[in-house]
């Protein structure tokens, strides 16, 4: 199978482009070139269209996109780089008759006021411009290929961190109160889930992605379980080597009770894939690599 990468000099990209190639995979790996509407292939350096680059692939891992890094920018500016060039893109993949199309959408299509984890079928509905953007891409994967053969998915991924991922929410914001001043301050009861995925078992929900085959659905991905804010300062805590008395609570006027978590039982019915990294892993990595750094 002849693999088609869009987005492959990015986080997530260049370790996919990395993993299909490590075993034996034909790979394009796509990335913007000056000109609007141009692309180049960055391991053979090849430059023209989608639709030409795509010629003689059998799949498309589409990653390319804008992702969350203005909270304020309008709906406008992530219809080019997360609506459009997903057209494109799925356009091309349709023309050249690809088998399967594997699409990276995002958590943000749930909202942030759900109280138990989000359900594929049940609870897309986004309150950021972001969000919005990334569910009409699926929107987009969903009707360009129905009725063409092609199969596809839409993998709404939790946040992702790991490697050189700087990202890390809550996880950072702990691991830097300890290092600096040993305590970790949690607002309110730090009953607020949250749940984040591995770049490394990202990487491998889209190589089992690629053996999907069937009509477009959306899948989450998601790590090994959610944890609540009180359970990851106290995980830090444990990890830096202090005692559950370094960490403390203060309050606050409305207390924070909001999940990001993702249900995983639809994933587990069309994904022949398990995550492997816990949220422990993923704090004890994220602590030693600020060790290393220092």
């Amino acid at each position: 199978m002849a693999v088609a990468v869009t987005g492959a000099s990015g986080y997530i990209g260049r370790r996919v482009v990395a993993r299909l190639q490590g075993e034996g995979t034909s790979v394009v790996a796509l990335s913007r070139a000056g000109e609007t509407g141009r692309f180049r292939d960055l391991l053979d350096g090849r430059e023209g269209t989608l639709a030409e680059l795509m010629v003689g692939t059998q799949a498309l891992v589409h990653l390319a996109g804008r992702l969350v890094d203005d909270v304020a920018a309008p709906v406008e500016a992530y219809l080019e780089p997360n609506v459009v060039l997903t057209d494109r893109a799925l356009a091309a993949a349709v023309e050249d008759h690809v088998e399967v199309v594997v699409h990276a959408s995002s958590r943000l299509v749930y909202p942030s006021d759900l109280t138990t984890p989000a359900v594929e079928d049940r609870d897309a509905r986004p309150d950021t411009a972001y969000g919005l953007s990334k569910l009409w891409a699926e929107d987009v994967v969903r009707f360009r290929t129905a009725g063409t053969g092609t199969s596809a998915l839409s993998l709404r991924v939790a946040q992702v961190t790991g490697g050189d991922h700087p990202g890390l929410g809550v996880i950072n914001t702990f691991i830097r109160q300890a290092r600096e001043t040993g305590r970790l301050t949690v607002r309110g009861s730090g009953a607020a889930v949250r749940e984040v995925v591995h770049v490394d078992d990202v990487v491998e929900a889209v190589i089992s992605a690629l053996q999907h085959r069937g009509p477009w659905t959306p899948v989450n991905v998601g790590g090994v379980g959610p944890m609540t804010v009180a359970e990851i300062a106290g995980q830090v805590a444990e990890s830096a080597g202090l005692g559950p008395e370094a960490v403390r609570h203060v309050p606050v006027d409305h207390d924070d009770l909001s999940v990001y978590a993702l249900d995983p039982t639809h994933r587990r019915e069309v994904l022949p894939w398990e995550p492997k990294w816990s949220m422990p892993d993923i704090i004890t990595e994220a602590m030693q690599q600020k060790e290393e750094s220092r």
